[in-house]
């Protein structure tokens, strides 16, 4: 009976064994669930976020016309609409990387197999799975790290992405996200930096290209690893033609012929304009931000005209090379021993790019970094053209093997079989260095070269071929790169835009834009600001004070500063005084003394004001050295106070930024100006310092305003004497210290300054379109060498640049002003006053109409000998001295 009561409770037993299982079960797969979703999902990004994309865009700088010029960037990228790139481009994208594309919805399941089964027969991982919607998910959703975990959320996020995106806009969002090499990302930026193309002008063969690279760009570059490009490019075309996306024909067509690629002419325009986009970059980070600028993808439209920019680059390192050839040839860089240049030749030959391909390959230890090269270039069957190679370097090094006294010649090896010839008449500029003295030409290529001398060298200018000369492939010529530095600034007067800015020799070897951030003295350049000063004083009744036929006397003097006690005692260059001059003569010729004289006269305190509302802001001496130039400014506000006369008196204020536009096409800033962008009031200067008109620090007569319309704002000048500033300043160009500048057979209008210890020449001049300014200096203060003025050192700078800046301009004259008053008178030169049948030298004047002379120089001279006699007769010769002729 026991075991009939017992048996009952067997199945409640293990209905609950089974009720405790379940639990379980629910449990672990709970516990389950909850691990799976911090494992997987917890942290996992919503995929709604890509709606929003927002990429980093690189920020890319126009020229005038249009051209890039520059980018800033962390990621190089330029944003392309799907509907701009053609179809066949993204069939080539989806036949190399996810053929069934528009078929699965996220994962392909069957490419997941196929993958499996060929990596399970080659025993190691040979294909890969990921879908491009997978693609797009790691590199806008998650990190690139290789683990199962990734991989697993990867494809939760690539589900969720389909069900949320058209298949256009996974596309759209993967060609611009995805890196191409060659620091482009995304295929905008692609396009540019394989083939200088948009998107929309890539053909099937380029598209191909570009379609190879997203699976290694570094190792299918086409620059680093031609041929292995090169079959990622077929293989593209191979899987375009099998899913029937091109034709058999087309395949053929497009497989026989590789794409030609970019030839560097980008990079070259990045390189010239290097010293303008700087400005650009500085200016946009202090307003902008440097995260807006990285990655903001602005559009910065400039006013830099890129043939401009171009010729001033051009210009200042040829007239750089030129001052740095006068004053002599530094030497070589080293000195070998004749039986040590064989084992010199091979590392030369590697410094000059000369490795012959089957020597790289065979010594690959030797030459680190060509025997990829080598390889691709063999089996392509290209041919070694060591002139091809040679072509594309500035300069060579090259180890003298030979000098020949008697044909004057010296043999240069530039590796192991190749030569050149350097003759006497190409080299003869190489005297010993010595700046002190001035350069003559050597007569013995054997006191230039010598055997075992290692140096560099460039293509002789001449560049002839050397016909009976054996071994001879090349004719070359010393290359010295200059210490001495340079800058030049160019304005267009009408738009006030900047055409060019060089701030020095080399924008790689040194930033420093000289152009802008250097502040030197002016030397004589400052003078046109001392007479323009002069012109706008008043004589109390509304009369010029001053008119460019006025009387100035050059002759010595000691002033003695009240305050300090120093005396000093200016002299002109050559030591040569003029006596009675007239102002236009006395700045054309560049009269130290005359414009002391004058700035005396005129007054310290008045000149300063006229130079800081003309457009210097640095700070200026309060002292008559000020006259010639001593005070420190930059090349900017000096060529901007020039670039007010041919401008008609108005201001010049300098722009370089057209537009700054963000991604969305939103105008940022717009008409941006380089510097300060109006000239602020200055105070005035102490009252009572020496040289000021009345010797109490009042300025008498002084219109500060330059007797300007009160209602513009911007008129600095009347046009009246912006213009006959101009003529004065055409006066140097003509009969002056800028005579140089003639060649040009242009208006001109400019002024050559040098300092006291020629350690900075200048010239700074204008048509009636453009303004610019050239100064030449070391970044040291030291001496330039003998006899380097502004018209040697910089004035040839300026006229190579404004002959090829000008040349696609029409030829015109400074107009004259409407309804200004201005008259004409032909004078005598030296006097000022009107000229006679008798007169010999005559110039014909402008004038503001009164202030012409009414008297002849005859006349005049007559008066004052009527003036004599009459003291002789009245009290005898010597009783008074003879008093100076009259200004008018």
């Amino acid at each position: 009976m026991t075991s009939n009561r017992s048996r009952p409770a067997r199945p409640r037993r293990w209905g609950r064994l089974l009720a405790v299982m379940a639990g379980l079960f629910v449990l672990g797969g709970l516990a389950g669930s909850v691990a799976f979703y911090f494992a997987f999902l917890a942290d996992l990004p919503d995929p709604r976020s890509i709606a929003d994309y927002e990429p980093k865009l690189a920020s890319t700088v126009y020229s005038t016309d249009g051209e890039p010029i520059g980018e800033f960037f962390k990621e190089r990228r330029r944003l392309v609409e799907y509907e701009e790139i053609p179809k066949h481009v993204v069939d080539a994208f989806v036949a190399a990387e996810d053929a069934d594309f528009f078929e699965h919805q996220g994962i392909d399941f069957r490419g997941i197999l196929r993958a499996a089964w060929r990596n399970f027969q080659a025993g190691g991982t040979v294909e890969g799975a990921s879908t491009i919607t997978q693609q797009m998910v790691k590199s806008l959703l998650l990190t690139p790290e290789r683990s199962y975990r990734r991989k697993v959320r990867e494809m939760i996020l690539a589900r969720r992405i389909e069900q949320r995106f058209t298949k256009q806009e996974i596309l759209y969002l993967y060609l611009n996200q995805i890196y191409f090499g060659n620091g482009a990302y995304g295929i905008g930026e692609a396009a540019r930096s394989y083939f200088d193309k948009d998107v929309s002008e890539l053909t099937i063969s380029e598209g191909a290209q570009l379609a190879g690279l997203p699976k290694a760009p570094s190792r299918y570059s086409p620059f680093r690893n031609p041929d292995l490009a090169e079959r990622r490019r077929l293989y593209a075309l191979g899987r375009m033609q099998k899913e029937g996306m091109i034709t058999a024909a087309q395949h053929t067509e497009f497989s026989s012929k590789r794409p030609d690629f970019i030839d560097g002419s980008k990079v070259e325009a990045f390189d010239t304009a290097a010293y303008f986009t700087e400005e650009v970059r500085r200016f946009l980070f202090d307003h902008l931000g440097g995260t807006a600028v990285l990655e903001g993808g602005l559009q910065i439209e400039t006013t830099l005209d890129l043939g401009n920019q171009a010729a001033a680059v051009a210009a200042v390192q040829k007239g750089l090379e030129a001052l740095d050839q006068r004053n002599g040839y530094r030497g070589a860089l080293r000195k070998v021993e004749p039986d040590a240049i064989e084992d010199e030749l091979p590392k030369l030959a590697k410094e000059n790019g000369l490795v012959r391909r089957e020597e790289a390959k065979a010594r690959p230890d030797e030459f680190p970094g060509f025997e990829e090269l080598a390889e691709a270039e063999i089996e392509a069957g290209v041919e070694y053209d060591p002139l091809a190679v040679l072509a594309e370097r500035q300069y060579w090094l090259g180890v003298v093997t030979k000098v020949d006294g008697k044909e004057k010649r010296a043999t240069v090896a530039l590796g192991a079989d190749v030569e050149g010839s350097v003759f006497l008449s190409d080299v003869d500029w190489a005297r010993p260095m010595n700046p002190d003295i001035r350069p003559y030409k050597m007569r013995k290529i054997e006191k230039i070269l010598s055997v075992g001398d290692i140096a560099r060298f460039e293509r002789a200018p001449t560049d002839k071929a050397l016909d009976g000369v054996e071994g001879a492939e090349l004719r070359l010529n010393l290359y010295q790169e200059p210490n001495v530095q340079g800058a030049l600034i160019s304005i267009d007067v009408d738009s006030n835009d900047i055409l060019a800015i060089v701030g020095g020799y080399d924008f790689a070897r040194s930033q420093f834009n000289r152009a802008t951030q250097s502040r030197r003295q002016p030397g004589s350049a400052f003078k046109p600001l001392v007479y323009g000063a002069a012109l706008s004083m008043s004589d109390g009744s509304g009369r010029p004070r001053y008119t460019p036929a006025s009387i100035i006397h050059d002759r010595p003097k000691v002033y003695r500063d009240r305050r300090s006690g120093f005396v000093w005692k200016p002299k002109n260059y050559g030591r040569e005084f003029y006596g009675p001059i007239t102002l236009r003569t006395a700045l054309a010729k560049s009269v130290n003394n005359a414009a002391v004289h004058l700035c005396d006269q005129v007054g310290v305190g008045n000149v300063i004001r006229y130079a800081e509302k003309m457009g210097i802001h640095s700070p200026l001496e309060a002292s008559l050295g000020i006259a010639l130039g001593t005070s420190g400014v930059s090349l900017l506000e000096l060529t901007r106070s020039y670039a007010v006369f041919p401008n008609g008196g108005m201001r010049v204020v300098p722009r370089f930024l057209r537009r700054v536009l963000d991604r969305e096409g939103n105008v940022l800033l717009d008409n941006v100006p380089l510097g300060d962008p109006l000239l602020e009031e200055t105070e005035d200067v102490a009252a009572g310092q020496p040289g000021d008109a009345n010797g109490d620090g009042s300025e008498a007569g002084f219109d500060t305003n330059g007797a300007a319309d009160p209602i513009d704002e911007d008129r600095l000048l009347p046009a009246s004497q912006a213009y006959l500033m101009a003529d004065m300043l055409r006066a140097v160009v003509i009969e002056g210290t800028g005579q140089r500048a003639r060649a040009l057979g242009r208006p001109l209008g400019g002024k050559t300054g040098t300092t006291n210890d020629q350690a900075d020449a200048w010239f700074v001049g204008f048509s009636p379109e453009i303004a610019t300014g050239v100064w030449v200096g070391f970044d040291e203060t030291r001496f330039l060498g003998a006899g380097e003025t502004g018209s040697r050192a910089a004035l040839p700078v300026w006229t190579d640049y404004m002959r090829d800046a000008l040349q696609k301009l029409p030829k015109r004259d400074f107009e004259v002003p409407r309804e200004s008053g201005i008259v004409w008178a032909r004078i005598d030169r030296q006097t000022g006053l009107l000229a006679t049948r008798e007169t010999e030298r005559v110039v014909f004047q402008p004038f503001i109409a009164g202030t012409e002379p009414t008297r002849t120089a005859a006349a005049a001279q007559q008066q004052n000998r009527a003036r004599q006699d009459l003291r002789e007769d009245s009290f005898g010769s010597d009783a008074f001295p003879m008093t100076e002729p009259d200004a008018f």
